[in-house]
Parts: C-alpha cells; sequence; structure tokens
C-alpha cells in the first residue's frame, strides 16, 4: 500500500484565520493529514488544532509534536481527547521530549533523561486515553485520574524521535513514530531497526505501524533564494546538539565544522525545485521506510498561497 500524505502548515508568522484556510485547502487537495508542529516561540497548537476540527471533514489533525515538558501527562491526554472529540475521531497526538535549552532555559523546567521519563509518560497517556483511567506512581510521573467524558480509546499516540533509543521505545509503547528534517538515509539505517527492536520486544509487527516523516520543502520559482533561506534554517537546527549528532552520524560533520551547509546535506534534507522533485522525495523516504510522507511548505511556498497549493498538491496527488 503507497504511503498517504499531508502537510504540516508552519504558522509562524501567519494569522490564525490563514492556517485554518490552509488546512481547508490541504483537505481539498488531496492531503490526508494536517499537522502541526510546536516551537515555544509559537502559539499553542493544540488550540489552533481544535478551531481547524470546524473547518476541515475528512484529514487526519496531527500535533507533531507537543513536547512532553509542556503538560502533565493526564492534562496531555485531556487535551487529545478533546480535540478528538472535537474532529469525531480525526485526532492524532504526537509527543516528544523536546530539547534541553527549550525546558531549561525558556521554560524554567529542568530536563530530565528523556527515554526513562518518556516511557513513564507514555505509560499515563497511553492509560488515560485507551482505558479512561490510570493509577500508577513512577519515579518521574505520579497519576491517578479518571476520564469520564466521550473518549476514542483508539486515539493513536506517536512518539518522535530520530535517535535510536526513542526510536525502539516508539515500538515498544507508542502507536506511531514521527522523524522530523530527518534524512531517508537515517531513516532507514538507524531509526527503522530501532524501531523493529522495540516491536519485536512488544510482540509486535512493523505490518501496519505507522511511520511518519516531515520533509521541509517547497515547489519554487527562484531556486537559488529559497536554497539560502533553507540554509538558514538548517544552521539554525544543526547547532542543536541532538540534531548536530545526527546530521554527523549522516556523513555532514566536515560541513558542520566548517558551520555551513552545503548542497548534499541540504538536498538530503529538504526538497526544493518542480512537482517531481517533491513527488521523487515521497518515494524515496517510502522506501526507507514512511508509511506517510509529509510535506512542510517553507520559503517561497510558505509566503506565496499559489506556491503553497502547488507544493501540496505535488505530493498529495503522486
Amino acid at each position: 500500500m503507497p504511503a498517504t500524505t499531508g502537510v504540516v502548515i508552519h504558522g509562524q508568522d501567519l494569522p490564525v484565520a490563514e492556517m485554518l484556510e490552509r488546512a481547508r485547502l490541504a483537505e481539498k487537495l488531496g492531503a490526508d493529514a494536517v499537522w502541526l508542529v510546536q516551537l515555544p516561540s509559537l502559539r499553542d497548537s493544540a488550540a489552533v488544532l481544535a478551531a481547524m476540527c470546524g473547518v476541515t471533514d475528512r484529514v487526519t489533525l496531527g500535533a507533531g509534536v507537543l513536547p512532553y515538558y509542556t503538560r502533565p501527562p493526564v492534562t496531555m491526554a485531556q487535551t487529545a481527547l478533546t480535540i478528538d472529540e472535537l474532529s469525531g475521531g480525526r485526532f492524532a497526538l504526537g509527543v516528544g521530549t523536546g530539547h534541553r535549552l527549550t525546558a531549561d532555559w525558556m521554560l524554567g523546567r529542568p530536563a530530565d533523561a528523556p527515554v526513562p521519563s518518556m516511557r513513564e509518560y507514555l505509560e499515563v497517556v497511553t492509560a488515560l486515553v485507551r482505558d479512561g483511567e490510570v493509577h500508577t506512581t513512577g519515579s518521574r510521573f505520579r497519576a491517578n485520574a479518571v476520564y469520564v467524558s466521550p473518549r476514542r480509546a483508539g486515539l493513536p499516540v506517536y512518539v518522535g524521535a530520530f535517535g535510536p533509543a526513542l526510536a525502539e521505545l516508539a515500538g515498544e509503547a507508542a502507536d506511531g513514530l514521527l522523524v522530523w528534517m530527518c534524512t531517508a538515509d537515517h531513516l532507514r539505517e538507524v531509526v527503522m531497526p530501532a524501531l523493529r527492536r522495540g516491536l519485536r520486544a512488544a510482540g509486535r509487527s512493523l505490518e501496519g505501524f505507522p511511520v511518519v516523516a516531515m520533509v521541509p520543502g517547497a515547489v519554487c520559482d527562484d531556486l537559488d533564494q529559497d536554497r539560502e533561506l533553507l540554509r538558514r534554517y538548517l544552521a539554525a537546527y544543526a547547532r542543536v546538539p541532538s540534531y548536530r549528532r545526527m546530521y554527523e552520524r549522516s556523513g555532514f560533520g566536515g560541513d558542520l565544522g566548517r558551520g555551513v551547509v552545503g548542497d548534499e546535506m541540504l538536498a538530503a534534507i529538504a526538497v526544493l525545485g518542480v512537482e517531481d522533485d517533491i513527488r521523487a522525495m515521497a518515494d524515496r523516504y517510502e522506501r526507507a521506510g514512511a508509511t506517510q510522507v509529509v510535506i512542510t511548505p517553507m520559503a517561497s511556498a510558505h509566503h506565496d498561497r499559489t506556491l503553497f497549493t502547488r507544493t501540496v498538491e505535488a505530493l498529495a496527488c503522486r
């Protein structure tokens, strides 16, 4: 079965009304899912996703991802179940560990060891989602809660991961995996083997397990301009230790040591060009293991509605 498709609506400088219109447009163009990311400098994506429930009818609406330190696990489950009810059962929750800088310096919350913390966090969230009740005392999270409002026990809980330890945990304890700004080679060679280990440990199969790959890119008219914009964007991510380690693993340590994002690195992480380039990117990630390929329209396609439309349509209609 071919990979499904989706779009990330990056709302950093867009009014909420425009984000809602783009969600409606993505559905009309044939996308299977609309995802929002969460950054500490932006509006709350969960609230925007709740608003998107009222302007869409078919697409999955996904949080990709909400950092676990932004909400206690019971509150995270309540948020997810509420949006899911508003959407008529179309919501997918993605949770991630975020980054130490955001947790500690920006939010004033000491960063915990990510894998054991996420394991306990997932236990609380998934118990409340699936069973409507949770009673647990862990070393990091304690919860005693009951959810009495209507709920869909099958609401999927994904883990955002590109390192092997979290990918393995996703296979053990989550309903799906999300990768962001990850090369196709890294997905195939690092993430997928770890995911399979986790699935085997839990007695589960890769068959039917969602793997969502989110890729920045655009159909563009000015390739040189958009390349420079994406280089700056990727360079900022490459300063984050976890992303830097991933890119070094992918063979770009030389570029990073020189403080540059070279053409090869840019082409491995993002896609810029014409419609056929978008479709070729989707094929590459599907071969690497993705069951859903999601484009994040950036650069000109973020600002220009026509280029946004062409970018989404190229992927949705491949």
